[in-house]
């Protein structure tokens, strides 16, 4: 007789879920958690000779890929799923001492080798950073007292009572006012705002009243920019050797009225990293930009611009992640970071973002942003006016960003090709002879007919003359240069050019004796468009 069809089934559903409990009930084993019990040995123990540094052997921990990959033996050093086979459990269990790990230094304890072991067997899973881990509600301590004020205080006394400590006692009326002043402002509060405080009969309204004086204090900016400034890197010196002054002081001010207006923290944030790169920037959004700014320079004689650009842009990235995410990301600027999840490859990644300023190594520090008074700044907007309506608005923007900034202007001191002249005075301006020239590489000359430049000359008699591709190219244009009493700005005419094309610099003066005197020096070029309204009245 055949089985009855019916009952096989329902005895087989029947074995498995009875296998499947089985399975539960007995499978008790405790999953190992990568962050708190595997990482930490790993940073202990291994990470100094296979992490970010070196990686003996071609074996990495710092990261997962890495951890399960081949090493120089072929073969990879953990297999997940099998610690018996794996070559990192291997090693941490050798008697010999040239096989086992880590090498010349004390071995593992049982209970660090057996966590590794159960975490492989388990599949050698990777824990986030906690950092990154999306928050959870927490549910809030069902506790009472008299001391809890709020929901935080319960969070509090639930750990105090854990290890058996008790909370301090209420603070006086005068130690509360001094401490909440310290916090909001860093001072000591007027002698008027204590006295109202302190002769209150209204305890908690008088608290308020005292806290909403100290936000509203111009002090409260200060004491909170303070802290900012420093992450920021802020200082009124260049930094290194000699240290000199440094003119930054509207960055500082813009920072104490933002914290004053509680200036939204993403406009506190965009303003500082892109301020320049809103459509219609205002002054305080370039100001703002200083952020960046705050690099330290090296004007020193024999300095790099190469070298010195590369440094600031490092050190803007560093400050960006320490200042904005809280990581010290300049530990992957050489080599993966040890703890956190970033490797070397992505420091450089993002510096690419930055990786496209002048930051040129010169005293001025150019670009600089002009501070006008009230009275300048109206002319200037009369200006700008003016000159959109007659040439248009795009014109206009022009013609204000290059009064205020100087920009978009070509430092003397990228000049090359130097021909009886150098860059010379600690990297300060071009200097030339007599019978000197220089070249300045790939000029945008598109539909430009003016140039500006400023320039310093200590004699008279000489002939300054531009010319195309080459020293005694097609000449651009030339004129007499006189003595002048310090720098002087001068504006010229030039016939109408085009393209992107080497500019040289060319200059002679019979009437100097000395072939080795300096007499001529160049601090910027600006090649433009005549500006709106010539010739007009």
């Amino acid at each position: 007789m055949l089985p009855n069809k019916k009952l096989l089934f329902t005895v087989g559903f029947t074995l498995i879920v009875i296998a499947v409990i089985a399975f539960s009930i007995f499978n008790t084993e405790e999953q190992i958690d990568f962050n708190s019990q595997v990482k930490p040995i790993l940073n202990k123990k291994c990470i100094s000779c296979h992490g970010g540094v070196k990686q003996q052997g071609g074996f990495s921990v710092l990261f997962r890929e890495e951890a399960v990959a081949k090493t120089q033996s072929g073969k990879p050093a953990i297999i997940p799923g099998n610690a018996a086979d794996s070559e990192f459990i291997k090693r941490l269990k050798s008697n010999d001492p040239e096989e086992r790990m880590p090498y010349k230094h004390p071995a593992l304890e049982q209970q660090e080798i057996n966590i590794l072991s159960d975490w492989i067997n388990q599949g050698a899973k990777w824990g986030k950073h906690w950092a990154y881990v999306s928050l959870v509600p927490t549910p809030i301590p069902q506790i009472e007292d008299n001391w809890i004020r709020n929901d935080l205080d319960k969070f509090i006394l639930v750990k105090l009572k854990e290890n058996k400590l008790q909370h301090a006692e209420d603070a006086d009326r005068a130690t509360l006012l001094r401490r909440v002043s310290l916090d909001l402002i860093g001072t000591y509060p007027s002698e008027k705002l204590s006295n109202r405080y302190l002769s209150s009969k209204n305890e908690q309204q008088a608290y308020e009243l005292l806290v909403d004086s100290l936000l509203a204090s111009p002090k409260f900016g200060e004491r909170w920019a303070s802290m900012w400034l420093d992450i920021a890197r802020y200082a009124d010196t260049k930094g290194y050797e000699s240290d000199p002054n440094r003119n930054i002081w509207s960055y500082r001010d813009w920072l104490i009225k933002a914290f004053n207006a509680d200036m939204p923290y993403n406009k506190f944030i965009t303003d500082q990293i892109a301020g320049d790169l809103f459509s219609n920037p205002t002054d305080a959004q370039y100001v703002a930009t200083s952020f960046s700014r705050n690099t330290p320079t090296n004007d020193e004689g024999g300095t790099n611009n190469e070298e010195f650009r590369t440094s600031a842009v490092l050190d803007r990235v560093n400050a960006t992640w320490e200042g904005l995410m809280s990581t010290t990301f300049s530990c992957v600027q050489c080599h993966s970071h040890p703890y956190d999840p970033f490797k070397h490859e992505e420091y450089y990644k993002f510096m690419s973002y930055f990786n496209n300023t002048r930051d040129e190594d010169v005293p001025a520090e150019y670009p600089l942003f002009k501070i006008f008074n009230d009275s300048l700044k109206n002319e200037l907007n009369n200006l700008e006016s003016w000159v959109s309506a007659i040439a248009g608005n795009e014109r206009a923007k022009k013609v204000s960003l290059f009064l205020k900034t100087g920009q978009p202007s070509i430092n003397s001191t990228t000049a090359d090709q130097l021909i009886n002249s150098v860059i010379g005075n600690n990297n300060i301006a071009l200097f030339f002879k007599n019978k000197s020239s220089a070249r300045l590489k790939s000029v945008n000359m598109e539909a430009v007919n003016h140039i500006i430049l400023r320039y310093n000359c200590t004699k008279s008699n000489g002939t300054l003359s531009l010319h195309s591709g080459g020293p005694n190219g097609p000449m651009i244009t030339s004129w007499k240069v006189n003595q002048t009493k310090g720098n002087e700005t001068v504006e010229k005419d030039i016939v109408l050019q085009n393209g992107t094309k080497d500019v040289y610099l060319k200059y002679t003066n019979p009437s100097v004796k000395d072939p080795n005197e300096f007499m001529l020096y160049f601090d910027w070029f600006y090649f433009t468009k005549q500006f709106p309204g010539k010739g007009r009245a």
